[in-house]
């Protein structure tokens, strides 16, 4: 099944992953330089307005979206190896329908009801903001719904990256035009801007979405005796995914900032959202995320075919890995150089949210443990896991309001997520131990990397008052720690480091203590 003829096989799969590098390379240039341009061409108030309406946006997108994303993911995979061509189409058309009925209404009920939910707020002036942005919700509903689940799934990753460069080149196109025009704009701009760059991105989906499920319209089912997933166990991966949003989204990024900004007000919430913000833009491009539409459907295809939990943990770990790898450096440099770098994003109105931005990558790190342990129940359809384990995380908000209202600061409210996150992801690891399912990331090599990283944070902070750094000596001296606390820590496993040696060995000698050949 790794040949060419299977749609998930190393073949493809190093295809599919080229192509999505290649835009993601492009769409994360694009999308990093729009998130700049915004803190720099908004002023300090509209920059919190504008924060506030995407938290609005994306609340809207959470709730409108009733699990059948997983189910997407779950399923098109299996469809795609076994079932007919006539098949597929009518699986594809039945899912987008549904979750398009649902972001319609979630869009609607935004857009008219804006005046509530700015009251709500207590940013009575945002309500023409957060009714535009009802518009949003529902285009950028369909986009992502278009790219990242049914492109993505069916392993069309270059049509899918096609419409995710398109938004990200619009949305940091119009900035920019402002920027170099010197023009600060108003919150109702940069959502216009938002509105703009969906409704391009969306369209070329929908487009490049007709080609694919034309292409298969004919395709013959190959001979064997699969048959598709019950709707009794999809219906219950669909609920229990979609409880568990809910319940992750009450103590999310986005509601945080919609307490922080009534409880706090605008300056503060702009804070919070650039540094949540920033923690996402660079969440994105860590591989659980940057390679999710790739690696996903390749491992739930790989579990499928042999129901192997060990293996499956096996390639799971190394996803995990190299995630935590690439992130530990900037989580260096934020602790160590936190006021100089948030100034580099954000520009000097940002310079004193570099400690926060410091705590948001660290609560951050838990994105990837949560990537996998959230896959790892889905392939054994042991969802119920984490929306009985996420119903402790209800607390989350009303601790918050009771902190912030208390005169808490916003390092406490982020102390508050880490501790959250760290309940919540290592009490799913021990049921699933207890199920039988021996969820295991070998962590020896990164309690080493850790360890490491550790002492480069004292070195650093202990040198700063004897040698200067400049931003590019700051910047590569974090890189360099990291690359050599890499070497040295060796963070792979030796069954990790046998299974990269199968197409790098190099890499696998480096990256690991398997022994030299």
């Amino acid at each position: 099944m790794s040949g060419s003829g299977n749609p998930y096989g190393g073949v493809a799969l190093r295809r599919g992953a080229l192509a999505y590098l290649a835009g993601r390379a492009v769409s994360a240039l694009l999308t990093f330089s729009a998130f700049t341009l915004a803190a720099r061409v908004l002023p300090l108030d509209a920059y919190g307005t504008y924060m506030a309406a995407l938290a609005a946006m994306e609340t809207g997108l959470a709730f409108s979206t009733p699990g059948l994303d997983w189910v997407t993911a779950r399923i098109l995979p299996e469809y795609r190896m076994h079932a007919a061509g006539r098949a597929i189409v009518s699986v594809i058309c039945r899912l987008a329908g549904i979750q398009m009925a649902f972001y319609s209404c979630a869009g609607m009920v935004l857009y008219f009801d804006a005046e509530q939910v700015a009251s709500l707020l207590r940013m009575e002036a945002a309500a023409p903001v957060l009714s535009l942005a009802g518009a949003v919700l529902a285009v950028e509903g369909f986009g992502r719904l278009y790219r990242e689940q049914m492109l993505g799934a069916l392993m069309r990753q270059g049509a899918a990256q096609s419409a995710q460069v398109v938004r990200s080149g619009t949305l940091a196109f119009l900035l920019a035009s402002d920027w170099f025009a010197g023009r600060e704009i108003a919150a109702l701009d940069a959502v216009r801007y938002e509105l703009m760059a969906a409704c391009g991105s969306t369209a070329l989906g929908a487009v490049l979405l007709l080609r694919e499920t034309w292409s298969l319209r004919h395709r013959v089912a190959p001979s064997g005796d699969w048959a598709p997933p019950r709707r009794k166990q999809l219906f219950k991966l669909a609920v229990n995914t979609y409880v568990s949003y809910l319940l992750a989204f009450a103590y999310g990024s986005q509601m945080l900032t919609l307490i922080v900004a009534r409880i706090l007000g605008a300056d503060a919430a702009a804070v919070f959202g650039f540094s949540t913000n920033f923690s996402d833009q660079v969440r994105r491009y860590l591989p659980t995320d940057l390679l999710r539409s790739v690696i996903q459907p390749t491992l739930i295809a790989f579990f499928s075919r042999r129901r192997d939990f060990g293996g499956f943990m096996l390639r799971v770990g190394l996803w995990f890995k190299s995630s935590m790898v690439l992130l530990m450096p900037v989580v260096l440099y934020f602790i160590v150089f936190g006021g100089m770098g948030a100034t580099l994003v954000g520009g000097e109105r940002f310079r004193e949210a570099g400690p926060i931005v410091a705590l948001m990558l660290v609560a951050g790190g838990f994105a990837p443990l949560r990537r996998v342990v959230e896959l790892s129940c889905n392939v054994v359809l042991a969802t119920d896991l984490y929306v009985r384990w996420g119903f402790w995380l209800l607390a989350v908000p009303a601790v918050a309001v009771f902190l912030l209202t208390a005169g808490g600061s916003l390092t406490e409210l982020i102390v508050l997520i880490i501790a959250a996150e760290a309940f919540f992801n290592f009490g799913i690891i021990l049921a699933l131990r207890r199920r039988g399912y021996p969820f295991e990331l070998a962590w020896g090599g990164m309690l080493r990397l850790a360890a490491w990283y550790g002492v480069g944070v004292g070195a650093l902070v202990w040198s700063g008052p004897l040698i200067r750094f400049d931003m590019p000596t700051s910047i590569a001296v974090c890189l360099l720690l990291g690359v050599v606390g890499t070497l040295v820590a060796k963070p792979l496993s030796a069954a990790e480091g046998t299974l990269v040696s199968d197409w790098s060995p190099r890499g696998a000698r480096l990256l690991s203590r398997i022994p030299a050949a």
